[in-house]
């Protein structure tokens, strides 16, 4: 995608069956209380690695939660999410904004040191399809949390439940938009649990 076409929002984006993906998020426990994955777009790479010390899924999905159902750009208002995730040292901003609803800024600045603002770096800022960035992130979650469960996830992480609600949401959203592939069969743990809360 062309600048050009971002700045002319002069966007076509595929129906969902032939989805291409501009946003590619991986996100993995990797040991009790720590995380690690990756964010790709428009060959631009960000590597992270977090730990328990913050709550960063949540706060991820509440920014783009915030992004839709508090469209303050309808208002002719500034819509932005600014969403803090904490390194051992340093750590990402993400700055996710819209002026439209459709299309998305994603902007993230790596801090060497979050009390220094001049350590600050831009690693990846790019513009696409808000709907393509939401699927991207919540499919992969989605993946994530019906191979590995709830329970799994409290125990391993050792500290915040799985942002469910939040998750449900956005992906209740792109389902409403027609903007999702279901996933084919039984994933694993999250059936399982689920059974159990049915029985």
């Amino acid at each position: 995608m062309s600048q050009n076409a971002t700045e002319d929002k002069k966007l076509s984006f595929d129906k969902p069956k032939k989805m291409k993906l501009p946003f590619q998020f991986t996100y993995e426990l990797v040991g009790v209380g720590q995380v690690a994955g990756a964010i790709k777009a428009d060959n631009q790479n960000v590597i992270f690695t977090l730990s328990n010390n913050s709550n960063p899924l949540h706060d991820l999905l509440k920014g783009m939660i915030n992004l839709v159902f508090e469209p303050s750009h309808i208002w002719g208002e500034d819509n932005t999410s600014w969403v803090d995730w904490y390194e051992e040292t340093g750590g990402l901003k993400w700055v996710l904004s819209t002026e439209d609803g459709q299309v998305v800024r994603v902007k993230i600045i790596r801090y060497d040191d979050f009390f220094d603002e001049a350590s600050g770096k831009v690693v990846l800022d790019t513009a696409m399809s808000l709907l393509d960035f939401y699927y991207g992130i919540t499919q992969s979650l989605d993946v994530f949390i019906k191979q590995l469960g709830l329970l799994n996830y409290e125990q391993k992480w050792q500290k915040d439940e799985f942002p469910i609600t939040y998750f449900l949401l956005l992906k209740k959203h792109l389902i409403e938009k027609g903007h999702w592939i279901p996933t084919k069969g039984r994933l694993g743990t999250l059936s399982d649990e689920i059974d159990i809360l049915l029985t």
